[in-house]
């Protein structure tokens, strides 16, 4: 096959996806991906790199000045919008939209159709300030924030991984001496957008759901009957629960714990389901439940305050209670780059990490529990399989 004909072939493609069936995707997408790598000169390599970041600050400066909502109208319609009308929507001055675009149109959020008159794709609509994407954007460049500042962190600190969350890049970088999530709680812009992005992990193919890749048919048989199925620990404002409970009706008592800051943002919650609040540190309130659920809620702690977590659960266990933590599990090897960003991105927020099979085994003993099984999802080759893939750790009480 000569190179034109290969070149249409994926224009083609590209041109016409909803007409490449799904298996053939993934497939295309590798290709494409390792010819991107083999032929792109380094120079332009460099120049991706040095100016990735700008791509998400482009988004957040649009998001803020509400760019995507003064452009839905024009979505909607399938018309153009101008430079002028975008200003006079926003109060926004001319020159910094124009600025803001030029990134935008390079990311093919928008298409330039002449000198300032603009096309919305569909991405627009992701994009709006109360959506769940934008809420993305605004926590995750404010996280930007601490890694920037890394190389002076380790500058002026010494190069050894951080273990106070009290005294972390995270204080640094915010000139703060509040923990993270006191000072994210003192935020009600940044809270919102922390409260919305913990929802995303499972509401946008990031992870799977847990009780898809957890058994959770056998604990739901056994006797005797608990008069709590599972408490979700810093279970946010629910999401998880929610979808547990849609799946799965017949589930009886669920209670949703988290800080106030947290619990206050609950509108609704199904029958059956209760928010209480409470702190992770202090004895866990409710006694003899079935399951202990903690999604994500260990990679925000180092192993010090990670232990403490542990214990308060361990002390409120019954005989037949269970421990599932919903976490990556980082490889020992050949880590995947969103896995190794993560663990980033932790260690800058919270002193904290994303562990190794054999640290959360060494976590869970230390804290009197027993690592039983790591239940992983398969790998899946479909372009829209989850991002993280799903580890759901079963512990129980130490024998």
């Amino acid at each position: 096959m000569d190179i034109s004909t290969v070149v249409k072939t994926l224009n083609d493609a590209a041109a016409n996806p909803d007409s490449t069936p799904e298996a053939d995707k993934a497939q295309l997408l590798e290709a494409c991906t390792n010819l991107v790598s083999a032929f792109q000169p380094f120079d332009r390599k460099l120049m991706d790199l040095l100016f990735a970041p700008l791509k998400s600050i482009a988004l957040r400066l649009a998001i803020d000045m509400r760019l995507f909502h003064a452009s839905a109208p024009a979505l909607a319609k399938k018309e153009n919008v101008t430079l002028e009308q975008l200003s006079n929507e926003t109060k926004c001055e001319a020159l910094l939209i124009k600025r803001v675009m030029r990134i935008l149109i390079s990311m093919n959020i928008f298409n330039e159709i002449d000198q300032d008159v603009f096309q919305p794709t569909p991405t627009v609509a992701l994009y709006k300030y109360e959506l769940p994407m934008a809420q993305a954007i605004i926590h995750w460049t404010m996280n930007m924030v601490q890694v920037i500042k890394l190389p002076d962190y380790f500058a002026e600190k010494g190069y050894q991984s951080p273990t106070d969350s009290m005294d972390c890049p995270f204080q640094y970088a915010m000139g703060t001496k509040l923990h993270n999530f006191d000072w994210v709680a003192a935020n009600p812009k940044i809270q919102h957008a922390y409260n919305v992005m913990m929802t995303i992990r499972t509401r946008r193919s990031v992870d799977s759901k847990w009780f898809e890749v957890f058994p959770v048919e056998r604990l739901m048989a056994e006797e005797p009957v608990p008069e709590v199925f599972l408490v979700d620990i810093g279970g946010g404002i629910g999401h998880q629960t929610i979808d547990f409970k849609e799946h799965h009706p017949e589930i009886g008592r669920m209670i949703v714990q988290d800080t106030a800051s947290v619990i206050d943002g609950i509108k609704s919650l199904p029958s059956g389901i209760e928010a209480m609040v409470a702190d992770f540190f202090k004895p866990q309130p409710i006694c003899g439940a079935k399951v202990y659920f903690l999604a994500h809620v260990l990679h925000d702690w180092p192993d010090k305050q990670a232990k403490v977590i542990l214990q308060q659960v361990r002390n409120a266990m019954g005989p037949d209670s269970v421990v599932l933590l919903s976490e990556t599990v980082m490889a020992e090897r050949d880590a995947p780059f969103i896995a190794a960003g993560m663990d980033f991105t932790m260690m800058a927020a919270y002193a904290s990490l994303e562990r190794t099979e054999k640290q959360f085994r060494e976590l869970l003993n230390a804290a009197g529990l027993e690592l039983v099984k790591v239940w992983s999802e398969q790998k899946s080759e479909k372009p829209d399989a989850p991002i993280l893939g799903q580890s759901i750790i079963e512990a129980r009480l130490k024998r």
